[in-house]
């Protein structure tokens, strides 16, 4: 085990390296540039020039890049253009919104896809099998941003059950870009705020919920159906095995393993699917601050912000293949 996870965090060093490179180039070709949208368009020449010599936006790109790079490792990102506060401070700072949103998405769609998943492999073809997936495959191709109106305008506008945008209302005194809110006010004692700010955190949360959970009832009912219709769970049926018993303890035991996998990836891509859905629903989280920094030219976060999420994905890919060959010891073999 110690051989395998030494050998995935050396192929992890060329891969950060790679996107490293890649981010910096990419976040150059941003159309504009970011004096002139920081300055506005009525900026003298001169103006300009002097805040591209102060950003160093002159130095050739070259230098520049390892300039970022010799700050990476001083845990530095820069200072963001718009705000003039050190980039890593802007990102800690609104990390727990993500991490609170992309948390509860990630249990709807578990406590809704799994069950899902299973019931349709076990009835396929049945009414209800057929039902969910059509809904699956809804939840799988419909844009996060279009889904979020649509709910915004059902459940808020309209019935008024959840509130349209933000974290937490302002009456209540709690800040939005405060720790998690959920949680942290529970273990507080103060309910009405948590109460409050759990409102506020379900429909975005269904927004991101509906892809991910849509994807893990597809996925397992394939994988379901494959172990079904396998030799050994014959086999164990021809033994008159008790049904519950079969399923539970080698139809599910053996499909879900594939789906670690694809969950673990896919909550990384729900991190980094959230930059529209915080925008529409005014969540002051990382995707929300990336948004805004790239109308604006605003290089160091959008560098940031964005080498943020390929740390997590690159991480989550790392600790899905840890527990995959913890599970599975081929796959430490292989």
């Amino acid at each position: 085990m110690f051989e395998f996870t030494v050998k995935r965090l050396l192929y992890s060093i060329p891969a950060l390296l790679l996107v490293l490179i890649i981010i910096f180039g990419l976040v150059r070709f941003i159309p504009g540039d970011p004096a002139v949208a920081l300055l506005g368009a009525g900026a003298t020449n001169s103006q300009i020039e002097f805040l591209r010599e102060q950003l160093d936006l002159n130095e050739p790109v070259s230098k520049q890049f390892l300039s970022y790079v010799s700050g990476l490792f001083q845990g530095d990102l820069g200072d963001s253009l718009r705000t003039k506060k050190p980039v890593m401070q802007e990102l800690l700072s609104r990390l727990p919104a993500t991490i609170e949103l992309s948390i509860f998405a990630a249990l709807l769609a578990i406590i809704i896809g799994i069950p899902i998943g299973i019931i349709s492999s076990l009835f396929p073809n049945s009414l209800f099998d057929q039902i969910t997936r059509i809904f699956s495959l809804i939840g799988v191709s419909t844009p996060a941003f279009w889904l979020a109106l649509i709910l915004q305008i059902i459940f808020s506008l309209n019935l008024g059950w959840f509130p349209i945008s933000g974290r937490v209302d302002v009456y209540s005194g709690a800040s939005s870009t405060g720790g998690f809110l959920i949680l942290g006010n529970l273990f507080a004692g103060n309910f009405s705020v948590a109460w409050n700010a759990f409102q506020h955190v379900i429909l975005p949360a269904s927004v991101l919920a509906a892809f991910y959970g849509a994807t893990i009832a597809r996925f397992l009912r394939s994988n379901m159906l494959e172990v079904i219709n396998s030799d050994y769970i014959r086999t164990a049926n021809g033994k008159g095995l008790h049904k519950l018993s079969i399923i539970f303890r080698h139809e599910i035991r053996n499909a879900i393993l594939p789906v670690i996998t694809v969950m673990g990836l896919k909550f990384a891509e729900l991190l980094s699917g959230s930059i529209l859905t915080e925008t529409v629903f005014s969540w002051p989280g990382i995707g929300r601050f990336m948004f805004e920094a790239i109308s604006v030219r605003d290089y160091p976060v959008v560098q940031g912000a964005t080498l943020f999420f390929a740390v997590v994905y690159m991480v989550s890919s790392f600790l899905v293949d840890l527990l995959y060959g913890t599970l599975d010891p081929r796959i430490r073999v292989k």
